[in-house]
């Protein structure tokens, strides 16, 4: 295992992470994001499995949040308010009346604290008065021999706070820069749901059945095709939230076509499942075809609709009282 880097335009600082099995991933400052991840394909082919912009520049705007770790509250706040104790906290709504990845609180297009231990690579931010709690986010990223990125969480906080991380990379383990993620299978025990309303705001647990019980392996072409409500709902795909059995908290994706296959593994109670249905031609990314589709993320977190649902997840922090949890990316190949 070894960790270079290189310091580019603009503060920009990009760390490589490498295994001797010829695996890199590269992770950025910006926004503590992950840029990109080599693993080769069935015939033994290295190519870059997620979607990077095609300048580093552009993480300094990052419109789709590629690679980022979007703190301090991953996904929809209704409303854009949350109460801690007998005080509530009003932000600036980007979404409707809703607030999505913490609107413009988010530092993901923001530089982040970084440096090298041990063969990982830290990266801190600590958020100010716009924020309660002015809560300090850590999060360290180390790879293994294993073909196993892990990343690990650790959040703390100068008086109770709410705090949802997580890391909203795009991924497509295809070989062919063409390729959308619809030849991709997801498999998971996750035995329930998040139903949204027209405001893709969790209302209810739903259980995991029909197109999305993903026990036996759901292909996304499938999903894409689908006249279900709840994916009209999401623009024409998942975008939903998944509860994890508390004995297997994993999901196992494979591209039918190159044979590469990557299981997540985490603490986190649940995941997020969002298979890029807004996205288009107008993104700029690097050797990958930009459109509908063109890359999922695996969203591993609690979720803020925890405020607002009885879900038994903490997504309060007390004061001084650190928050932890990890997530693991493992990569192989049929």
């Amino acid at each position: 295992m070894s960790v270079t880097y290189k310091e580019h335009e603009k503060g920009i600082v990009e760390y490589i992470l490498k295994n001797n099995n010829g695996m890199t991933v590269s992770v950025i400052n910006a926004g503590c994001s992950i840029t990109e991840i080599n693993v080769p394909d069935s015939n033994g082919d290295f190519t870059n499995v997620v979607l990077k912009y095609e300048s580093l520049d552009e993480y300094l705007s990052n419109d789709h949040f590629l690679g980022a770790v979007i703190v301090p509250v991953a996904g929809r706040v209704e409303n854009a308010s949350f109460s801690i104790d007998d005080e509530t906290y009003s932000f600036t709504p980007n979404e409707g009346t809703n607030m999505l990845h913490s609107g413009d609180v988010n530092p993901y297009n923001k530089i982040w604290g970084s440096s090298i231990k041990d063969d990982k690579v830290i990266f801190k931010y600590r958020m100010g008065n716009e924020y309660p709690g002015c809560p300090l986010f850590k999060v360290v990223y180390s790879l293994s021999d294993n073909n196993e990125l892990k990343l690990e969480y650790e959040v703390t906080a100068e008086s109770a706070t709410v705090a949802v991380p997580t890391n909203h990379t795009y991924f497509n383990l295809s070989s062919s820069p063409e390729e959308s993620a619809e030849n991709h299978v997801i498999q998971s025990s996750a035995k329930s749901w998040l139903k949204m309303n027209e405001s893709l705001i969790p209302t209810h647990v739903e259980p995991a059945e029909g197109l999305f019980d993903l026990s036996d392996g759901r292909l996304f072409s499938e999903v894409f095709k689908s006249d279900d409500e709840q994916i009209k709902i999401a623009n024409g795909g998942f975008d939903h939230y998944f509860i994890f059995d508390e004995d297997d908290k994993s999901a196992v994706i494979t591209d039918i076509n190159s044979g590469r296959k990557m299981k997540v593994s985490t603490t986190f109670p649940g995941t997020i499942l969002y298979t890029g249905n807004n996205m288009d031609e107008r993104i700029r990314l690097k050797d990958r075809k930009a459109q509908k589709y063109a890359g999922f993320c695996v969203e591993t977190q609690c979720t803020p609709a925890a405020l607002n649902i009885s879900l038994n997840q903490e997504v309060r922090i007390e004061a001084g009282v650190p928050y932890k949890h990890e997530t693991v990316f493992s990569f192989s190949r049929e």
